[in-house]
C-alpha cells in the first residue's frame, strides 16, 4: 500500500492511503453533512501527520475558495494538551489563519453522520489564540426542550428551568412542526445541530407536512440563512415566522398569531410581516405572509401595501419599509426588530427623504392593518434640516415615536425575501449534489437542564488516524504519537508569539500560553475527559496535564500537611422553621455531618472539577464543594455519611431528616454535570423485585437516587432478579469521579419519574433475567426501537465476556419500589 494523500471526497478532505475510498472510507463518511462555511478533513490514516503538515497551506486555501473559515480536523488528539502545555491545533490555527476546530481523543465516524471524540472533547482553536470546549461530538449537539401547543425549543446549550413567558403561548401550525430556535443573548443553533434535530423531531413528532422556523431572539439575516440551510440539507420545503406563533386559546389552529418576543420575555407586538419560505428547488426565501385588511384592495405586490407613486410601502421584520421603487439597497429589510415597537423606515440609505413624502403619511397610515402598538418613524435616507422639521412635526400629528435620522446597515451578504438568491446556501452545498441523501438516522441532541437528545450508540465505528495525533503525557512518548507539538512549532518561525524566548529550554514562560485559562467556555457542559480522580492512599500521575506542572506532588488526603485545607461553607444561623433551607445552609449541615472526612473529599471533589471545564466555568456562581462532594459520595463510597441503605430508605420516606441535606446537595450537584441520552442498567434484586409490579405505561417515581452503568457489556453481578433497562434522557454522567478503568456511570437525581415500556419474561437458558424496559420521562425521547437496539448489543456480549464493576451492589435497586 502507498504513502497516504490529502484529496477531496465528496463534500469533504481525507488524509487515507490510496484505495481507501473502495474499502469502506466514503461509504462511512458519506452520512456526515457538510457544514456551512466549515471544511472537514478526515485523517484516516496512521501517516496522516506529516501529510497534513505538508499540505495545511492547501488546505487552507481550499477552504477560503469555499467561503469557510473554520477548518475541521477530524485527527485524533490533535487537540489534547502536549508536554509544553500548548494544543497542537491551536498552532496550527496560528499557521494558517483559521479557526481549527478539532477532538483531544481518538475520534470515529457514527452512521448517523457525527463524529463523536471517545472519552474526549472537541476544542475550538481560534488564529488568535485560545481554545474553548465545544462538547463530545460534532457536529455538537444541541438541546431540545417540548414546549405546550406541540412547539419544541432547540438551544446550541442546555437552558435553565426559567424561560420566556411567550414560549408558554407558542403553537404549532396545522399539521407543522414549530421550532423555536435560539435563546435571549445566547448563540443559535448551527445548520447541522438544527437539520439533526429536524429529523428526530419530524420522525417523533409525526407532523412532517411541513416545517416552521421561529428564530425571535436572532437578527432577520441570521434566520433566513438558517431556513435556507435547513431547505438545503433536507431537501424540503421550509418555513420561517416572523417573531413567535401563538395562540390566544393555548392550542395550535385557525387563531395562531405571530409575535415579537417584547423586552421582559412575554408577548410584544403583532410584526406587519410575518412569514416566509425558503424553497431548495428554486434556492431563494421569499415572503408568502404579511398581515391584510379586508377591506382593502388586493396587494400591489409582495409584502406590500398601498402607497404613493415612485414609492414602495413593504412589510419587513422591523416593522415597515417606505422606500424608492426599485431601490437597489436591501438593508432595512434586515434591520433587527425592536422589541418594544414597530419602526416605520423611510428612505433609502444614501438618497434625499424630499419633504412631499410627509405629506402622504397620514394616507399611508389609514391604510394599514389594525395594530396596538405605537410605530416608531426612523428614517434611513439623507434628511436636510427642512424635511427633518416637517418630519417630527408630522410624527407629533400622526402619534407617532420620532427616532430620526440614522444608518441601517445592510448587515450582510445575503439578500432577503423577494425571490433573492441566498449566498450562504453555497457554502451548505459546495458540491453539485444539493441534498444528502436522508439516511442519517434521527439525530438527537444533548444537554442540561431541559435534556438534551444526543445520538444513540452506534453499532459500528470506523476509526480515524488510531490515535496518531493523541498528545503525550509529561513523562512518557505515547506508542502512535506522530504529530509532536515540538514538531509544529518549528514550522511557524516568523509567529510574532515567541520571539527570543521561544530559543529558552523552559517552556513555562512563554508568551502562547496565556490563552490557556478557557475564557468563555461554551454553556454545554462538556463530556468528561479520561476520569482520573486519584485513590485516596497514593497520588497517581494524571495522564491529561495541567497547565502547571506538578508544582504539588503529593497531594495525600490522609496527610494533614499536604494542599492548604478545604474550609468547609462557613456555619449558617439555625435555619427558620419558616422556610426551606438555603443551598449554603445545606452546604454547611453537609460538611458538619460528614465531620474531619469532609475535607478530604472535598479535595478529591475540587481535583475533580479542576480538570472539567464545564465545572470550572460554573464555579464562579457559587460554593459548588458540597455539592459535588455528595456526588463523589453517591458515585463511590457512600460510607462517611451513612451505609447505602440507610441513605436510600430516608429517601424514600419522603421525611430524611438528617440525610435531607445530603439528598438536595446531591441534586444540584447532579446538575452541574452534562447529561446522558441513551441506554442505562440496573440491577433489581432477586428477593426484593416483583415482576408483577411493573406492568407497560405504569409510571414509576422513584424518590432516591439511581446509579446505573452506560456500558451494554457490563456484568451486574450475582443474583439479580430483574435487569432495568433505562433510556435516558436527564441522566447524569458521573464517571470523571471514579478511578481509572470504572465503567462508564449515570446517576438520576431524586424524584426522578419512569415509564414502563415494556417486560421480558426471565431467560434462564440464556442466563438472563427478567428484564424491564423503561423511559425516563421529560424532556424528548425516541421510539423504544431505540432501546431495544441498544439492548441487542448487549445481548451480542456473551455473559462470561462481560466486565463486573468493582462493587455491583452500588448499581442494584429495587426501582420504583415504595
Amino acid at each position: 500500500m502507498g504513502a497516504s494523500t490529502l484529496r477531496a471526497l465528496g463534500p469533504h478532505y481525507v488524509i487515507a492511503p490510496p484505495g481507501a475510498e473502495a474499502d469502506g472510507l466514503a461509504e462511512a463518511l458519506a452520512p456526515v453533512r457538510a457544514e456551512p462555511r466549515a471544511l472537514l478533513l478526515l485523517a484516516a490514516a496512521e501517516d496522516a501527520a506529516p501529510v497534513l503538515l505538508a499540505s495545511l497551506d492547501d488546505l487552507a486555501r481550499a477552504a477560503r475558495e469555499r467561503d469557510a473559515d473554520v477548518l475541521v480536523l477530524a485527527a485524533s488528539g490533535l487537540a489534547a494538551l502536549g508536554p509544553d502545555g500548548r494544543r497542537p491545533a491551536e498552532l496550527l490555527a496560528r499557521r494558517c489563519g483559521l479557526t481549527v476546530i478539532a477532538p483531544d481523543a481518538v475520534v470515529s465516524v457514527e452512521p448517523d453522520g457525527t463524529l463523536p471524540a471517545v472519552n474526549g472533547t472537541w476544542w475550538r482553536c481560534r488564529p488568535g489564540g485560545g481554545a474553548e470546549p465545544l462538547g463530545g461530538r460534532w457536529p455538537a449537539a444541541a438541546t431540545i426542550t417540548p414546549l405546550a401547543g406541540g412547539a419544541f425549543w432547540v438551544t446550541e446549550a442546555g437552558v435553565g428551568p426559567a424561560r420566556p413567558a411567550v414560549l408558554e403561548r407558542a403553537a404549532a401550525p396545522r399539521d407543522g412542526l414549530l421550532l423555536i430556535i435560539g435563546e435571549p443573548a445566547g448563540p443559535l443553533p448551527s445548520g447541522a445541530q438544527l437539520a439533526n434535530a429536524a429529523v428526530l423531531l419530524q420522525e417523533t413528532a409525526g407532523r412532517a407536512e411541513h416545517l416552521v422556523l421561529s428564530a425571535p431572539w436572532a437578527a432577520p439575516v441570521e434566520l433566513i440563512e438558517l431556513a435556507a440551510v435547513l431547505a438545503a440539507s433536507l431537501g424540503q420545503e421550509v418555513r420561517a415566522a416572523i417573531g413567535v406563533p401563538v395562540s390566544a386559546a393555548g392550542a395550535a389552529g385557525p387563531d395562531v398569531r405571530t409575535v415579537h418576543v417584547a423586552a421582559d420575555g412575554g408577548e410584544g407586538w403583532e410584526p406587519y410581516l410575518t412569514e416566509l419560505v425558503a424553497r431548495p428547488s428554486e434556492r431563494t426565501v421569499t415572503a408568502v405572509g404579511w398581515r391584510t385588511r379586508p377591506d382593502l384592495p388586493p396587494a400591489p405586490g409582495t409584502a406590500r401595501y398601498p402607497a404613493f407613486p415612485g414609492w414602495e410601502l413593504e412589510a419587513v421584520a422591523a416593522g415597515l419599509w417606505l422606500r424608492p421603487a426599485a431601490a437597489a439597497d436591501r438593508g432595512p429589510r434586515l434591520r433587527r426588530p425592536d422589541p418594544v415597537r414597530p419602526v416605520l423606515v423611510v428612505g433609502t440609505p444614501g438618497r434625499p427623504v424630499p419633504e412631499t413624502v410627509w405629506d402622504h403619511l397620514g394616507a399611508l397610515l389609514g391604510s394599514l392593518p389594525t395594530g396596538a402598538a405605537r410605530l416608531g418613524l426612523a428614517v434611513a435616507g439623507m434628511l436636510d434640516v427642512e424635511s427633518a422639521a416637517v418630519g417630527r412635526f408630522c410624527a407629533r400629528l400622526y402619534g407617532l415615536d420620532w427616532i430620526g435620522a440614522e444608518s441601517v446597515a445592510a448587515g450582510a451578504a445575503v439578500e432577503p425575501w423577494p425571490r433573492v438568491e441566498v449566498e450562504a446556501e453555497a457554502a451548505v452545498e459546495p458540491e453539485p449534489e444539493p441534498e444528502p441523501a436522508p439516511e442519517p438516522a434521527p439525530v438527537a441532541v444533548p444537554d442540561p437542564e431541559p435534556e438534551p437528545v444526543t445520538v444513540p450508540e452506534p453499532a459500528a465505528r470506523v476509526s480515524t488516524s488510531g490515535g496518531a495525533f493523541v498528545a503525550e503525557t509529561p513523562g512518557e512518548i505515547s506508542e502512535g504519537t506522530i504529530l509532536l507539538p515540538e514538531a509544529i512549532g518549528e514550522e511557524p518561525e516568523a509567529a510574532p508569539e515567541a520571539p527570543a524566548p521561544e530559543a529558552g529550554p523552559a517552556p513555562e514562560p512563554e508568551p502562547v500560553r496565556e490563552p490557556e485559562p478557557e475564557p468563555e467556555p461554551e454553556p454545554e457542559p462538556v463530556p468528561e475527559p479520561e476520569p482520573e480522580p486519584e485513590p485516596e492512599p497514593d497520588p497517581v500521575p494524571e495522564p491529561e496535564p495541567d497547565p502547571v506542572p506538578e508544582p504539588e506532588p503529593v497531594p495525600e488526603p490522609e496527610t494533614p500537611v499536604a494542599p492548604p485545607p478545604v474550609t468547609p461553607p462557613p456555619a449558617p444561623a439555625a435555619p427558620s422553621s419558616a422556610g426551606p433551607a438555603t443551598p449554603a445552609e445545606d452546604g454547611a449541615a453537609l460538611a458538619a455531618r460528614l465531620g474531619p472526612a469532609y475535607q478530604r473529599l472535598a479535595r478529591r471533589a475540587e481535583d475533580v472539577a479542576s480538570r472539567l471545564p464545564a465545572l470550572r466555568a460554573r464555579a464562579e456562581e457559587g460554593e459548588q464543594g458540597p455539592e459535588l462532594v455528595a456526588v463523589l459520595l453517591q458515585h463511590g463510597d457512600c460510607g462517611p455519611l451513612a451505609p447505602r441503605a440507610e441513605l436510600l430508605a430516608a429517601a424514600r420516606s419522603g421525611a430524611p431528616g438528617p440525610y435531607g441535606p445530603y439528598l438536595r446537595c446531591l441534586a444540584a450537584g447532579l446538575r452541574r454535570l452534562p447529561s446522558h441520552y441513551g441506554g442505562v442498567l440496573v440491577a433489581g434484586p432477586a428477593q426484593d423485585c416483583d415482576l408483577a409490579g411493573y406492568a407497560p405505561g405504569a409510571v414509576l417515581t422513584e424518590r432516591a437516587p439511581v446509579t446505573g452503568l452506560a456500558a451494554p457489556g457490563a456484568d451486574l453481578g450475582e443474583d439479580i432478579g430483574i435487569e432495568f433497562a433505562i433510556w435516558s434522557v436527564s441522566g447524569r454522567r458521573s464517571s470523571a469521579f471514579g478511578g481509572p478503568g470504572d465503567q462508564p456511570t449515570v446517576i438520576f437525581a431524586p424524584g426522578t419519574e419512569f415509564e414502563v415500556v415494556e417486560v421480558e419474561p426471565a431467560a434462564p437458558e440464556e442466563g438472563r433475567p427478567a428484564r424491564v424496559l423503561l423511559h425516563e420521562i421529560g424532556g424528548v425521547r425516541p421510539g423504544p426501537d431505540r432501546l431495544r437496539t441498544w439492548l441487542a448489543r448487549r445481548d451480542a456480549v456473551a455473559p462470561a465476556d462481560r466486565v463486573r464493576p468493582a462493587d455491583p451492589s452500588r448499581y442494584a435497586l429495587d426501582l420504583g419500589a415504595a
